[in-house]
């Protein structure tokens, strides 16, 4: 879509008021503002309403900081991260309707056309890469976690060498806080009870508050329940916190 189509689409306003609302919660917070956009999009690929990531794209491209073709660039670069890490927590469906739904709206000139995982090797280097990653997620609870797959060595090798080796860990483009901002938001938005406490004890650990991660968590909460999501059984930020 050329930027000076005369339908020039714009954000809805009852998603521009969404969004500024979580990013105003990130502005006050210890965790850098820029990073609001990817727990919002990650939230919103669990949901249903996907055609709200590109609403999401059209928002920030209308902000000061966006408005040179790099910076456009390097945005549409850190979602299609974003999304291409959810393929592991929520499948592929959902991550790639929702990148749909962003490049409707990109023009020609924004297009970025990196090829992040040219060369990938499932191999003892990339095997290393995810366990490095995990663990620090996991720490002493690592050995636990691949317990639960002594019977199911598949969902073991696909935890260590696609989910953390493939997905989590390459570092090319989402840097590890931004990494949390992601996985946190997609398994809570979920309802998955043992996953979101894995994440916010995995995100605590990383260093954030309990505060930030709270923060975080309204603003995931925030999100579904925009798009009719209820959730039920996440845990809080104080149900882990006695697990760090």
């Amino acid at each position: 879509m050329n930027r000076s189509d005369v339908n020039n689409p714009t954000t809805e306003p009852c998603w521009s008021e969404l969004f500024a609302s979580i990013e105003a919660k990130f502005e006050v917070s210890n965790i850098a503002n820029e990073k609001w956009y990817l727990t919002t999009l990650s939230a919103i690929t669990t949901t249903p309403e996907l055609h709200l990531c590109g609403q999401l794209y059209l928002y920030l491209i209308s902000q000061h900081a966006y408005s040179t073709t790099t910076a456009r660039s390097e945005l549409i670069r850190r979602m299609r991260e974003v999304l291409f890490k959810d393929i592991a927590l929520v499948g592929l469906p959902k991550p790639t309707e929702a990148l749909l739904s962003i490049t409707q709206f990109m023009s020609e000139e924004d297009g970025e056309c990196s090829f992040t995982r040219e060369g990938w090797q499932c191999d003892e280097a990339n095997h290393a890469r995810g366990m490095d990653w995990l663990k620090s997620i996991y720490a002493d609870n690592t050995s636990s976690l691949f317990r639960l797959f002594k019977n199911h060595p598949d969902f073991g090798f696909w935890v260590a060498d696609i989910t953390y080796g493939l997905l989590l860990s390459d570092r090319q483009v989402l840097d590890d806080v931004d990494t949390e901002m992601v996985v946190l938001p997609a398994v809570m938005g979920q309802d998955m009870p043992r996953m979101t406490y894995w994440h916010i004890r995995g995100t605590r650990r990383l260093g954030i508050s309990k505060e930030d991660v709270q923060m975080v968590m309204e603003c995931v909460r925030l999100v579904v329940e925009a798009c009719g999501v209820t959730l039920k059984q996440v845990p809080s930020v104080d149900d882990v916190d006695k697990d760090l």
